[in-house]
C-alpha cells in the first residue's frame, strides 16, 4: 500500500505532541511546581525569587513551545513530497533525495490519531505517516498487519 503526501503543520504538530508527551508533562509539571514555589516565597514574606519564577516560566511554557514548534519546522522544512509505502516487510519512506525503511520489528506500537498513524519506535522517536488517501478498510488493513508484526495498537 502507498500513501504520497506533503508534510501537514496541523499533523507534525500532533504527532510531535502526542511523542513528546511525557517530556512535556514533566516540564509544565516542574514549572507549575517552580511557579507555585515563587509564589509561595512572596506569601510567607520572603519576596519574590524571581530566578525561580523564570526557571518555572521557562519550563511551563517556553521548552513545550520551544520543542514544538523547533519539530514542526523542521518537518515542514523538508516539504518535499514523501511515498510511504507499508507491506508485510514493514514500513518505508522515500523522497526524490532518500529512501528509509524500517522492518516491523524496528516498532513497538502504532497510535492512531486523527488523519495519521504514528508508528513509534522509542519514546521520543517515531515515523507519522498520513491517512488522508486511504479508506477506513485499508486503516484497519495496516493496524491489522501492524498487530500480526506484533505491535500494540493505540486508537487516540
Amino acid at each position: 500500500m502507498q500513501i504520497t503526501a506533503r508534510p501537514d503543520p496541523r499533523l507534525a504538530a500532533t504527532a510531535l505532541r502526542h511523542g513528546l508527551r511525557r517530556p512535556l508533562l514533566i516540564a509544565r509539571v516542574a514549572g507549575w511546581a517552580a511557579i507555585g514555589l515563587a509564589a509561595l516565597h512572596e506569601l510567607t514574606g520572603n519576596g519574590l525569587d524571581i530566578p525561580l519564577l523564570v526557571l518555572g516560566v521557562l519550563l511551563a511554557v517556553g521548552i513545550p513551545l520551544l520543542l514544538i514548534n523547533t519539530g514542526t519546522r523542521r518537518a515542514l522544512d523538508a516539504g518535499r513530497l514523501t511515498t510511504y509505502e507499508i507491506s508485510d516487510g514493514g514500513v518505508a519512506l522515500s523522497t526524490a533525495e532518500s529512501r528509509h525503511a524500517y522492518a516491523w520489528t524496528a516498532f513497538t506500537r502504532v497510535d492512531n490519531l486523527a488523519g495519521q498513524l504514528v508508528f513509534g519506535r522509542t519514546r521520543a522517536r517515531f515515523l507519522p505517516v498520513p491517512t488522508a488517501g486511504l479508506t477506513p478498510a485499508q486503516i484497519e488493513e495496516v493496524l491489522g498487519t501492524a498487530a500480526g508484526h506484533g505491535l500494540q495498537i493505540r486508537h487516540s
